[in-house]
């Protein structure tokens, strides 16, 4: 314990440090603070204080680097300037008392020219609030430039999807936005893979949520599309973050007040033979406090078939006929119903000190039933019935989170305490009854397990600004996880060996402490280095059985990014960095789990991280209204967990197969992702993604690899008056797995859309999968004999899901906006550290 405490007092002694350093010593004001290229005049100096926030007209997101110039009414020459940041703020400092004005320009956009004002005092605090300015586009050595943001943006270490901008994504949900963002990829249930992989880590805001700690498909679809702003995937996170997350970050953005005096509220709501959903939003600011609050619902539903053919032979030379045999098919519908609501607040203290804070909760059930006509066989018995399979999961979620910034007088110096407590309940139930046609079922299977999730977060962060564009970040953070499972199995008539009930506990405690270091060097190559030290602590302890486990250790995660843009449009970038993967529980609850006659799953407390290795070299570059932005990379893990399946007997005696998971594996994958978006005019929109990429799997019980790609197209065309439309469609090809190969998917969607109310609403019709009545897919496993598994088997599992529907959505907009304050940036914990599964009714 006394390391864990060293740890944290040695970040938080170490921005104090700073913080109290920036106070004793005078520092020479950063280069976007001095005077940006406008001559002196001779004008008394004093201590007033000039600030505010230059945002695009049209987008309302921040100008970037903006150029402000202060001007003399007197003499009517500028006298002194600066440049904004990267959230289009500013701040002109020592100014004496006058009468001035502003002169705000930007290369895409017109120049503008603020209304006098007058400082009238020596020690004045003069916030001119929101300078908007609007676009204008210019040619500059056979390139265009124009202030329109670009659908995609390309920064130093992530990928910027500017939902907002999209706007037939009404109606629809995070799921059907994450379909167009590149490098991402969706499969039929929603289960999202980044560049091809699954052990990514979603966050909203920044922040965990107890939204996501199940099954992430779900919590998809709990979102509303209208709520996002943006979603920015981080391929190569820097030192600040979680080191966990294998493929990367993915973090959804939602819109809020940003500032916005006054009230406003939207409500939307969309019905669909797949699914339906409503939600509504209040943002309400009055001076110095603002609160927001949100409150939505949602169904699907959706049907489908599937058969699953297992066969097991005793060894290589063991004819199909005198091996064990089992096939089991059947209909399956699957239906859900979520309720979720969050409400915040944000309140300036004074100018320089802020609070914030909220809840976030959501609840809901799940839904699965499954028939099924099971035949098995093997050497000494042959047996034929009917099981009727009954899956509920039942979850619960609120996330509590209070945040305290303090601003420097310096702009970008800041020191943010903050905190965050997730609980999730959750109760999953698989009822099973063994039963002939036409009689009542002489065997029933009850199994029942409880689990609840407590997750404690501290964190404190410290941004200290240099000249030139120099920015240091360090931190501490501690998470502290309890989680707890209860689980009963219960069998009529009893089993001849009974099952024990079994209750497990599992408690992770992470401590961690981080430096980033970023530079700007011949104003075109950005330079970001980081180091994140992490010691984490395990204890896990399965009641009734000998087999407590404890076990701690430590990782230093380097971390560079280079970012080079050139002629203004063009950008290269080249990151490192490493990656844990800490096992959730999912993948560590050892309950042996019956989820069909012939299928068990049961989780490993004694798998390890995993750690990996990251590579990126990419170049974007955008021109007109055209963005394009290709990126090679490479991805290793050298103890990857993977899902080992074993013959198994049940305790009838008949043939099964057990799922788990171990370290066992090494992960090679290589890849190239493309992206690119074109308007060939101002009503047409073009724009798709691909990614193909070659996986390398080795162990000591398998071996497999092969070329994987997805691709994906979405056009938008708006006809006027109010009405547009939208195609979106992808593919996926056969995804390579340790023990065999996934099957192959695809979708495509059409979608109509009127604005309503002055462009205050709209409604929109649309259609999933239209030209196809289901989608049939294939999953093919052959294990051969190993020396450390000498069992061999076959299993070919056929689904056929009926995924055709039709959906109508209506969304409306309401309030006024009085005047806008300038937007703090906000800091907010970020938990991306645990590897997450997906859900399969194991928590």
């Amino acid at each position: 314990m006394k390391k864990h405490v060293f740890l944290l007092a040695l970040g938080l002694t170490s921005m104090g440090a700073f913080a109290q350093g920036q106070q004793a010593t005078p520092q020479a004001r950063p280069a976007q603070q001095q005077s940006a290229g406008v001559p002196s005049a001779t004008v008394a100096k004093g201590n007033a204080r000039i600030s505010g926030v230059v945002v695009d007209s049209e987008t309302k997101n921040p100008v970037e680097y903006a150029t402000v110039a202060l001007i003399n009414v007197a003499t009517g020459k500028p006298i002194d300037g600066t440049m904004a940041d990267d959230k289009g703020r500013f701040t002109i400092q020592k100014v004496g008392v006058g009468k001035y004005k502003l002169l705000v320009s930007f290369i895409g956009y017109q120049q503008k020219t603020l209304n006098e004002f007058t400082v009238k005092a020596d020690n004045e605090d003069i916030n001119l609030g929101t300078v908007t300015l609007e676009s204008n586009a210019h040619r500059l050595n056979e390139v265009v430039i124009t202030g329109e943001k670009p659908l995609v943006e390309e920064k130093i270490d992530r990928t910027v999807y500017n939902a907002e901008k999209d706007i037939t994504n009404t109606g629809g949900n995070a799921a059907d936005v994450l379909q167009k963002v590149p490098s991402l990829s969706l499969d039929n249930d929603g289960n999202v893979q980044l560049r091809g992989s699954s052990n990514v880590r979603v966050l909203i805001n920044n922040k965990p949520s107890a939204i996501m700690a199940g099954n992430i498909a779900d919590a998809l679809k709990q979102i509303p599309a209208d709520q996002i702003k943006s979603v920015e995937v981080i391929t190569s996170p820097s030192a600040k973050y979680d080191a966990e997350g294998t493929a990367g970050i993915i973090n959804i953005i939602t819109k809020k007040d940003g500032g916005l005096q006054g009230v406003t509220g939207t409500v939307a709501m969309g019905v669909g033979t797949r699914g339906s959903n409503a939600n509504a939003s209040l943002n309400v600011r009055r001076g110095k406090l603002g609160i927001n609050g949100t409150f939505g619902g949602n169904m699907f539903y959706n049907k489908g078939d599937m058969s699953n053919t297992m066969i097991f032979y005793d060894d290589k030379t063991t004819p199909f006929d005198e091996g064990s045999y089992s096939f089991q098919s059947g209909n399956t519908k699957v239906n859900g119903a979520f309720m979720n609501g969050q409400l915040g607040f944000d309140y300036d203290i004074n100018q320089r000190n802020n609070i914030s804070g909220g809840f976030r909760s959501n609840g809901g059930l799940f839904k699965m039933s499954n028939d099924q006509s099971v035949y098995s066989r093997t050497s000494i018995k042959e047996d034929e019935f009917n099981n009727k399979i009954r899956n509920e999961n039942q979850r619960i979620g609120t996330d509590y989170n209070l945040d305290f910034t303090h601003y420097f007088k310096k702009p970008q110096q800041e020191l943010a305490i903050l905190s965050l407590y997730s609980i999730t309940d959750a109760e999953n139930d698989v009822n099973q009854d063994y039963f002939n046609q036409g009689e009542a079922p002489y065997k029933l299977i009850r199994n029942n397990n409880n689990n609840l999730n407590k997750e404690l977060t501290l964190q404190v962060d410290y941004t200290h600004p240099f000249a030139n564009k120099t920015v240091l970040e360090i931190g501490a953070k501690n998470i502290l996880r309890d989680v707890e499972s209860k689980a009963t199995y219960n069998e009529t008539p009893a089993p001849v060996l009974p099952r024990p009930n079994d209750d497990f506990f599992y408690e992770q405690d992470v401590y961690a402490t981080y430096l980033t270091y970023g530079f700007t060097l011949k104003k075109a190559l950005n330079v970001k280095l980081g180091g994140r030290y992490e010691f984490t602590d395990v204890a896990a302890d399965l009641a009734g059985i000998d087999n407590d486990y404890t076990t701690d250790y430590d990782n230093f995660i380097p971390s560079v990014a280079l970012s080079y843009t050139f002629k203004k449009t063009h950008t290269l970038k080249a990151n490192f960095t490493q990656r844990i993967q800490r096992p959730s529980m999912f993948y560590l609850n050892p309950y042996l789990q019956k989820q069909t006659s012939n299928t068990y799953v049961q989780g490993n407390p004694k798998i390890d991280a995993e750690l990996t290795d990251l590579f990126e070299l990419g170049y974007s570059t955008y021109f007109k209204t055209t963005s394009i932005n290709v990126t090679a990379y490479m991805r290793q893990t050298d103890n990857a967990i993977e899902t080992v399946a074993s013959p198994y007997q049940n305790e009838d005696g008949e043939p099964a197969t057990l799922l788990t998971f171990q370290n066992i594996a090494k992960n090679k994958t290589y890849g190239v992702s493309l992206f690119g978006n074109t308007k060939p005019t101002n009503n047409w929109m073009i724009g798709g993604s691909s990614n193909i990429y070659f996986v390398d799997l080795n162990s000591k019980y398998n071996s497999n690899s092969g070329w994987m790609y997805n691709v994906n197209a979405n056009s938008s065309y708006t006809f006027g008056k109010g009405i547009s439309a939208q195609f979106n469609g992808g593919f996926n090809s056969e995804r390579i797995q340790l023990l065999g190969r996934f099957a192959a998917f695809s979708y495509h969607s059409l979608a109509i859309k009127k604005d309503l109310f002055d462009k205050k609403g709209g409604i929109s019709v649309g259609l999933d999968n239209p030209f196809r009545k289901s989608m049939k897919m294939k999953n093919d496993v052959i294990a051969t004999p190993t020396p450390v598994n000498p069992a061999s088997y076959e299993q070919h599992v056929r689904i056929n899901n009926y995924n055709r529907g039709v959906r109508v959505a209506f969304n409306y907009s309401f309030g006024k906006m009085e005047q806008q304050r300038p937007p703090k940036r906000k800091k907010s914990i970020r938990n991306d550290d645990a590897k997450q599964g997906d859900g399969n009714g194991m928590q």
